[in-house]
């Protein structure tokens, strides 16, 4: 809806129509000069504004209210608006005199002499009609409302199914702010639990670290509950979200786990779908750390004017526990990648048996 060039393109391109098919048509402006072209004209410019009101004024306002009375009227009204309005407008062409001769010329041939009048029988004769124009006006109504019917029913169907598109795209955006919810309360226990026994043991042993992961904590908290309600956030916000996250992941990892984090590029002018990056780095930690085993986890974000590439590779050392989770985890932001971003990010995942690896690369400007 927020695209208007398409309806520069359409519009013109259906004006068009009446143009090229009307048989009065010789390729030069002399067109506008034919009453009956320019009623075809009117007919699909009628159509067009009734194909507009349709979408965004009868269909959003009565269809959710399920007022189907009052919106077939409404469609019946702008069908017979179609039918007869072209022809109150443009009034009928006047016929063409004969080339040479004028209406004053025209003479009609007397009676011989003498001929007099002859008096028909009447008998059996209905008696005379003076007008009947039931005929005519039956042809004529019918061949408005068959000249209407085609360019209405576009307009009607076309409408119908983009007003459709929408709902299915209103219902996707819910659909994954339901998700997006659904992962916020997985998250919370899950992070909540992990962190504060790591936080609970430097305190036992009275670390410095323990004031900052609490802090930590608090922000990945506030993140959580108050930026990810969004639709979009800023990128810089979402990558340190992602990096307290990992702070607080690396107060149960220790020196066991060959880490490291790479970020190169200016995230400042970009916007992101909050929490769509943090699935992977929980991943990579989950099945990519275990304590009695070499464990390796390596991230790099690289951003290019609009263009984020991300990526995750970890040692596969836990891989055979809670396998379902992973799968689960991976499908859900798979499905709010293909909603949100559609056909501007592309997503590898490679998985050779020891080196589990994914990379996400993301246009996050719409308009290139």
């Amino acid at each position: 809806m927020k695209k208007i060039w398409p309806h520069l393109i359409i519009v013109p391109l259906l004006l068009l129509i009446p143009v090229v098919t009307s048989p009065d048509f010789d390729g030069t402006s002399d067109i506008f000069r034919h009453n009956n072209f320019l009623r075809d004209l009117l007919r699909f410019v009628l159509a067009i504004l009734f194909f507009y009101l349709n979408l965004y004024i009868l269909l959003p306002r009565l269809f959710p209210k399920k007022k189907y009375w009052l919106y077939g009227s409404c469609a019946f009204a702008c069908y017979w608006i179609i039918v007869l309005l072209p022809f109150v407008l443009v009034k009928p062409s006047r016929r063409p005199e004969m080339p040479g001769i004028h209406r004053s010329e025209i003479r009609f041939p007397m009676p011989p002499p003498g001929a007099g009048f002859q008096k028909m029988p009447r008998k059996n004769m209905p008696p005379p009609i003076p007008f009947d124009f039931s005929n005519r006006w039956n042809e004529n109504i019918q061949m408005k409302m068959f000249m209407a019917f085609l360019p209405f029913m576009v307009a009607l169907m076309g409408s119908m199914y983009i007003y459709k598109s929408f709902e299915r795209k209103e219902l996707e955006k819910a659909k994954a702010r339901a998700e997006l919810l659904s992962l916020k309360y997985q998250l919370h226990p899950h992070l909540l639990f992990n962190t504060l026994n790591s936080i609970y043991s430097l305190a036992l042993t009275k670390s410095d670290e323990a004031p900052e992961a609490i802090l930590r904590l608090s922000n990945v908290m506030r993140y959580v509950v108050q930026e990810s309600l969004q639709d979009e956030v800023e990128l810089g916000k979402e990558l340190e979200y992602l990096q307290d996250y990992i702070s607080l992941q690396l107060l149960r990892t220790g020196r066991k786990l060959d880490f490291s984090y790479e970020q190169n590029g200016d995230p400042d002018h970009l916007k992101i779908a909050p929490l769509i990056l943090v699935n992977f780095v929980e991943n990579a930690f989950k099945y990519g750390f275990n304590a009695q085993e070499k464990s390796s986890i390596h991230i790099h974000v690289n951003i290019d004017h609009d263009m984020l590439d991300f990526g995750v590779d970890n040692r596969i050392v836990n891989m055979k526990k809670d396998l379902q989770s992973l799968n689960v985890g991976l499908k859900n932001t798979g499905e709010r990648l293909e909603q949100i971003y559609a056909d501007r990010y592309q997503m590898t995942i490679e998985n050779d048996g020891d080196i589990y690896s994914v990379k996400l690369k993301i246009n996050l400007n719409p308009t290139t």
